[in-house]
């Protein structure tokens, strides 16, 4: 197959490039700059389109010409979630395309209408292209991006003491895949036979507590390293914040307060899911908590 992945720079892109090559699939990029992917994604694709905005129609009229399969991973943006996403499917029906792997990588945004931002314009996506689309999206809950947590977001993970951040008790466990796993998963799904009827794919990696975390961490790293936790408060006073924040910031002030979305709904089980694709796509092995601090020795 030729796939165009859409947001091939990003860390879920790049990724999915590598699950795509491995299966002996082409791959085409669409992004703003060539010169964010590692040498051995850039060495290897079919051809890259450069987005010089995120409404660059032209260059995804280019980018989805004869390819097979689309792969959107843009980035966690209002804007690229609706607006870049939506004129992208759109070429993609114009060049006849009839799977299309949406960004979606997070808990279950089909459940608790109203309470979280950005889960709102996924589901609005959704729905707006199951009655008006030719083409039958692919979507993936997958819990927390592990990568995520740990590499990119200091709320969560402070790289520099090793201390874990939570709501809630320490042995309430939260749902997680590896972007890697990711990619092989997203490639398992957009090759399966039925890849055009689009649907639902439910996933995970590992679940892991605070106190797992810890755990896992501090036996990855031998004990010459050692994790900590850091308990924020309660689960209600994480929707407190939550309140709050929505309150002072606004819908548009999201990025002030969204963090607490995560930290009062994941131990509430607003969006929780149950990850029973796993059985379907045997050929994935799953990464393990400990796995991925090994695999991770920054983190």
């Amino acid at each position: 197959m030729l796939i165009l992945i859409a947001g091939i720079t990003g860390f879920v892109g790049i990724p999915c490039a590598r699950s795509a090559f491995a299966r002996g699939h082409k791959v085409r990029g669409l992004a703003r700059n060539i010169d964010n992917l590692p040498a051995d994604v850039r060495d290897r694709i079919e051809g890259f389109e450069m987005m010089s905005d995120l409404h660059d129609i032209a260059a995804m009229e280019r980018a989805t010409k004869g390819v097979d399969a689309i792969i959107c991973s843009f980035a966690a943006a209002p804007e690229m979630f609706m607006e870049s996403q939506m004129l992208l499917i759109r070429a993609g029906e114009r060049a006849g395309v009839k799977i299309f792997h949406a960004t979606s990588w997070n808990y279950d945004w089909t459940l608790s209408p109203g309470s979280h931002e950005l889960y709102d314009d996924m589901r609005g996506f959704a729905h707006h292209m199951a009655v008006s689309s030719t083409i039958k999206p692919i979507y993936m809950f997958t819990g927390a991006i592990a990568e995520y947590y740990f590499k990119r977001s200091r709320y969560d993970w402070d790289p520099d003491t090793k201390t874990f951040n939570f709501h809630g008790p320490s042995t309430f466990p939260t749902r997680y895949t590896t972007t890697e796993d990711i990619g092989n998963y997203v490639l398992e799904a957009i090759t399966a036979p039925d890849a055009a009827n689009g649907g639902f794919v439910r996933v995970q990696s590992f679940e892991a507590s605070p106190e797992d975390i810890v755990k896992a961490y501090n036996a990855a790293r031998g004990g010459h390293v050692t994790a900590k936790l850091n308990c924020l408060g309660s689960v209600k006073d994480a929707e407190n914040k939550m309140n709050e924040g929505r309150a002072k910031y606004g819908k548009s002030g999201w990025y002030n307060y969204i963090r607490y979305c995560y930290q009062y709904h994941i131990p509430a089980r607003s969006f929780d899911y149950v990850p029973v694709d796993v059985v379907r796509f045997p050929n994935v092995k799953q990464t393990s908590l400990e796995e991925f601090f090994h695999r991770n020795p920054d983190v």
